[in-house]
């Protein structure tokens, strides 16, 4: 066995152990301490400052010398987190973020105050920093207070998941294309979850629509969130329209502004796009309230259609996303609206989808 095994298989026994204690009524941990910061933790949607304590307790239980406050990367965060530790979460069931604790993490030497200075929100860095210092600041007890972080941080992700699950909603698909704007209008106005609702509800549009009118078209975007950006994911847009292994459609979806500043970010994106694919793409629909339009765009005398806004050889054109949802759903089948429905509803019922979203979603159908 390899020395990356042997690690891996040290984490998952170290993360069985914490599951184990979670789970024992008997177990009793000290959480008087650091139960306030731990509440702030879990009241926010930033889950990369539980995930990041949750790599610190792993990395002192691999290693009780280790110290998160003065270099964080001596416990190799991502490997720890990307292999052993998300496989772990994903085999139980619990939320979790697909890099949280490292993009909170981020050219970071160690988790102290000026970190979490740096970070947002941040108070709840600040209380992340508050435990790191709990742990460590009595050398003999590091291990276990670690260990007592760790049973408190599970028993918290094991209470999110049973809530969470009690959320999930049985729907008989509906093609009703009043009744589904309905839905999406409330979904993407009240509970935008940082434009992860916005971009999955445009994203199964395209889809369902291209799959039952059999265009052949793929739509890709769908798989990512929102904080994914066109670099890292290596698409020129939110939402793209492929055929035949090229992309020929990129769309950007948003409820922020998309400023000047957004313009120029995207177009860089679709420049690298076009260079390393020698495709020729020199246009971006943009799927926005009608506020998000930057202020130097030529303005339309439609309603829908917003306006558009040229820069250098790319024209980008605006659509209200609330008359785009409403029109795409007209111009679908009466399956592929059942589809959306279906796609829509998975989705909101996955596990690490926004607490928020699901309970709007849930009162939605309690009052249809």
């Amino acid at each position: 066995m390899s020395s990356v095994e042997e690690r891996n298989t040290k984490v998952l026994t170290i993360l069985d152990s914490l599951f184990e204690a979670a789970n024992n009524s008997n177990y009793v941990a000290n959480d008087r301490p650091f139960s306030k910061s731990l509440e702030q933790l879990f009241n926010t949607t930033a889950w990369g400052f539980r995930e990041i304590l949750l790599v610190v307790v792993v990395g002192i239980q691999l290693d009780p010398s280790f110290r998160a406050s003065k270099a964080l990367y001596d416990c190799n965060p991502r490997a720890i987190y990307e292999g052993p530790i998300k496989d772990f979460l994903i085999n139980k069931g619990i939320p979790h973020r697909k890099s949280g604790p490292l993009n909170v993490a981020k050219a970071t030497v160690g988790l102290d105050n000026t970190w979490a200075t740096q970070r947002r929100p941040a108070n709840v860095a600040t209380e992340t920093v508050k435990i790191v210092d709990y742990i460590e600041e009595n050398e003999k007890q590091v291990k276990a207070r670690a260990f007592s972080v760790g049973v408190s941080i599970m028993r918290k992700l094991l209470e999110q998941r049973q809530r969470l699950e009690a959320l999930s909603v049985q729907i008989e698909p509906s093609e009703d294309p009043d009744l589904l704007y309905h839905f999406c209008y409330e979904l993407v106005t009240k509970t935008p979850d940082s434009g992860n609702t916005p971009q999955k509800i445009a994203a199964f549009l395209l889809k369902n629509y291209h799959q039952f009118m059999s265009t052949g078209v793929k739509v890709s975007g769908e798989e990512d969130r929102a904080s994914v950006t066109s670099t890292t994911s290596k698409k020129p847009g939110d939402v793209n329209e492929e055929r035949d292994g090229s992309i020929y459609k990129v769309y950007e979806v948003t409820v922020k502004p998309f400023d000047l500043a957004r313009i120029h970010d995207s177009y860089d994106c679709l420049s690298i796009y076009n260079s390393s694919h020698a495709t020729n793409i020199k246009e971006v629909t943009i799927i926005c309230r009608p506020k998000d339009c930057p202020e130097e765009m030529t303005i339309s005398s439609l309603h829908g259609y917003l306006g558009s806004y040229s820069y250098q050889d790319v024209i980008y054109y605006f659509w209200d996303i609330y008359e785009w949802m409403a029109n795409t759903l007209q111009r679908m089948t009466a399956e592929a609206r059942r589809g959306f429905y279906t796609s829509l509803n998975e989705y909101i019922s996955e596990i690490n989808t926004a607490e928020t979203v699901k309970l709007l979603w849930k009162q939605l159908h309690e009052t249809a």
